[in-house]
């Protein structure tokens, strides 16, 4: 029975061969920008995720304070949980620093003198602390007399962690948009073969056919039009990413380090690939279940 199901679903895919690309075309399309946001996403993600493990807090020194204070300070934070790495820079250290990195501030260091900067502890903190909640905890129970000030630059990661939700949030809005556009189209598209086909089906319900007897070959007719779709989808969202890394190389270098721009995880590949046939049953079955019931 399944045999000759699947034999009826082939030959209709042949019979309705342009009708059958433009529902393939619209769920390619529709995976495809579904893709597209995940891939982004992801790689959004990743940049955060770098962020917040090269959380540093920079903790200055009043320039009064002695050497050996400032050493014992040291030995105290390092002994801190939180604390994965401590060092400690002096005034001609981070003085050297800003020549390093800035053009022509050289000429205005050597006339101001080297204790111009401050000495600093610059700290860094395990993984596991690195939420803004839990370094502004941090920064709170360090502050002493012998601090100046404490900078650990993290509320614009939080703003963009922010900006991050909302934009899932928003994303997760339009591609529920899309898929449903993407049923609907692809419904329309296989009523059309349907209507094609409606004398065949008329007959078929006439002489006691069953529901899933008539709906099954459709269903597997938008299954092999979904994978091929999602399929489709899937090579243009990497022929994207390979253009991308092509033309960001530096870019994605700063942003990411030596990791780069990444393509989408297997498992968000699969769900691409399921979400591609989930279109192209349920947009048969939308279609399927309308001719149904206008049928005699």
């Amino acid at each position: 029975m399944f045999a000759h199901m699947l034999r009826r679903a082939l030959r209709s895919l042949r019979e309705n061969l342009f009708l059958n690309l433009v529902s393939t075309g619209v769920v390619a399309a529709a995976v495809l920008l579904a893709g597209v946001y995940l891939a982004v996403m992801v790689n959004m993600t990743r940049v955060v995720d770098s962020w917040d493990r090269d959380v540093h807090v920079s903790a200055y020194f009043f320039t009064d304070v002695p050497v050996d204070r400032r050493f014992e300070v040291k030995d105290d934070v390092a002994a801190r949980p939180e604390v994965a790495e401590i060092r400690y820079v002096t005034e001609e250290e981070a003085a050297d620093w800003l020549v390093d990195r800035v053009e022509d501030v050289g000429p205005i260091v050597a006339e101001l003198g080297p204790e111009v900067l401050p000495a600093s502890l610059e700290i860094t903190l395990h993984g596991q602390h690195t939420r803004p909640g839990d370094i502004a905890v941090f920064v709170e129970s360090i502050e002493s007399p012998d601090f100046e000030f404490v900078d650990y630059g993290q509320e614009w990661v939080q703003r963009f962690n922010t900006f991050l939700a909302l934009l899932q949030v928003v994303g997760l809005v339009l591609g529920s948009l899309i898929m449903l556009a993407a049923v609907f189209l692809v419904g329309n598209t296989m009523h059309l073969v349907a209507y094609a086909r409606r004398q065949e089906l008329e007959t078929m319900k006439l002489v006691g056919s069953t529901w899933s007897f008539v709906a099954i070959p459709f269903m597997i007719e938008g299954a092999i039009q979904g994978l091929v779709g999602g399929t489709i989808a899937l090579l243009a969202v990497f022929g994207l990413y390979i253009a991308l890394v092509t033309q960001l190389e530096s870019a994605l270098t700063l942003a990411l380090g030596d990791e780069g721009l990444a393509f989408l995880p297997i498992e968000y590949t699969f769900a691409l690939l399921s979400a591609g046939v989930f279109l192209g049953v349920v947009g048969c079955l939308f279609s399927i279940h309308r001719f149904w019931r206008q049928a005699p």
